[in-house]
C-alpha cells in the first residue's frame, strides 16, 4: 500500500503543515530513513501553529521553520492579484507549490536528504504520476515545480486513498489539524476592485456588478436573477465588464500555453497527449504543437471553461511531462 521503500542510507526532510496528509507522511518516514526532520513553511509570518508543533513533538523529530511571508506576498498574493486585474484566472496553489513550499524546502535540503511530502501523487523515475485516489490526485498542482526539486521528492501517499490515510493516522493516535487547507484563491476573489456592467454574448447590458476581479471564467454563482443558469464567459478589467452566457459559450477548441515547465520535453515538434486545464477536470485528448517556451493545444473534442491564467498540465498516460500557464483560449463558434 505504501509507496515508500526503506532507505537507511538516506536522510529525509518532511514538509509538515499540520494536516493529516503531511503528518502521516512524517510518521511513515520515521524508521524508513536514517535521520528525519520536519520543515514548516510559514507563509503568513505568524509562527509555527500549535498543531504542527504537537505533531513534531509526538513523533520526536526536529522541526525547522522557514519564514516565507514576504516571498509569499510577492510571488503568490501580489502575482495573483495582478493576474486578476488583467482578466486572468490565477492558480495560486500551483504557484505556491513551485515557488514557495517545495522551493524553499528544497533550498535547505542536505546532500543526503530527500524531500518527503503528503501529496497524493506518485513517481516514475523523475516524472510525476497521478495518485491512486482520483478524487485527491495532486499531480496537476505539481506540474509547474522545477524538475530538480521533483527529482529529490518522495510521495508516500501516492498509492493510498484519503480514507486509508485518515484511518491509519487515527489508529496510530497521530495528532493532526482536522480542517483541510483552503486555497488562497477564495481570499483573493473577495469583493473588491472595479464595478461595472454585466453583458450577454451579444454585448447587451443585462445587469451590474460590484467588482470585476471577483469573477472568473466558468463561474455561475450569483446569476440566479437572470432566470436560467448563466456562466462567466470572459472578463475585461479595463472596461470593467463581465460577459456571461450559456454553458455552450464556455467551450473551446484549443488554447495557447506559455511559461512551459518541462519534466521531459518532447523531441518532436508535434505530439498527441492528454491535457488537464483545471483542477478536478478530466484530461482531454489533444494535439500539441511544441514551440520554444510555449505550446499550442488543439483539443480532439471541445473543452469547457478553459481560462487564461490557469495551469495546463500535459500527460502521457498517467505521467506528467510538463505544465504551463494558459495565455489564450480559442472559443468554439456556436452554431445557431
Amino acid at each position: 500500500m505504501h509507496d515508500f521503500p526503506v532507505n537507511h542510507s538516506s536522510d529525509a526532510l518532511v514538509a509538515l503543515s499540520g494536516g493529516v496528509d503531511s503528518s502521516f507522511a512524517l510518521s511513515l518516514a520515521i524508521g524508513r530513513y536514517r535521520n528525519v526532520r520536519a520543515g514548516y513553511v510559514d507563509t503568513d509570518g505568524r509562527g509555527i501553529p500549535v498543531s504542527v508543533e504537537e505533531v513534531a513533538d509526538f513523533l520526536g523529530v526536529q522541526l525547522v521553520r522557514l519564514d516565507a511571508s514576504e516571498q509569499f506576498k510577492t510571488d503568490v498574493i501580489d502575482w495573483s492579484q495582478d493576474m486578476l486585474s488583467k482578466g486572468f484566472t490565477p492558480n495560486p496553489c500551483a504557484r505556491c507549490n513551485a515557488r514557495i513550499k517545495l522551493g524553499m524546502l528544497y533550498e535547505i535540503l542536505e546532500p543526503s536528504e530527500v524531500l518527503v511530502t503528503g501529496h497524493y501523487s506518485r513517481k516514475q523515475g523523475d516524472l510525476v504520476r497521478r495518485g491512486s485516489d482520483n478524487s485527491k490526485d495532486q499531480s496537476y498542482f505539481l506540474s509547474m515545480v522545477d524538475s530538480r526539486i521533483i527529482s529529490r521528492c518522495v510521495f508516500p501517499l501516492g498509492n493510498m486513498t484519503k480514507e486509508q490515510v485518515r484511518s491509519e493516522a487515527a489508529a496510530g493516535k497521530l495528532s493532526f489539524r482536522k480542517d483541510e487547507s483552503m486555497d488562497l484563491c477564495f481570499e483573493l476573489l473577495a469583493d473588491r476592485g472595479k464595478p461595472g456592467e454585466i453583458l450577454n454574448t451579444s454585448g447587451e447590458v443585462i445587469g451590474t456588478h460590484q467588482s470585476v476581479e471577483s469573477y472568473t471564467v466558468g463561474q455561475r454563482k450569483g446569476f440566479g436573477a437572470f432566470g436560467r443558469r448563466m456562466y462567466v464567459v470572459s472578463t475585461d478589467p479595463v472596461s470593467g465588464t463581465v460577459t456571461v452566457g450559456d454553458r455552450e459559450d464556455l467551450l473551446s477548441s484549443g488554447c495557447t500555453v506559455g511559461s512551459m515547465n518541462w519534466f521531459r520535453k518532447p523531441s518532436e515538434s508535434c505530439i498527441e497527449a492528454k491535457v488537464q486545464t483545471r483542477h478536478r477536470r478530466r484530461t482531454a485528448a489533444a494535439e500539441l504543437e511544441i514551440l520554444n517556451d510555449s505550446i499550442h493545444v488543439r483539443f480532439k473534442e471541445p473543452v469547457e471553461a478553459v481560462a487564461p491564467g490557469q495551469v495546463c498540465a500535459v500527460y502521457l498516460n498517467t505521467a506528467v511531462i510538463g505544465g504551463g500557464i494558459i495565455t489564450a483560449a480559442e472559443r468554439l463558434e456556436r452554431k445557431l
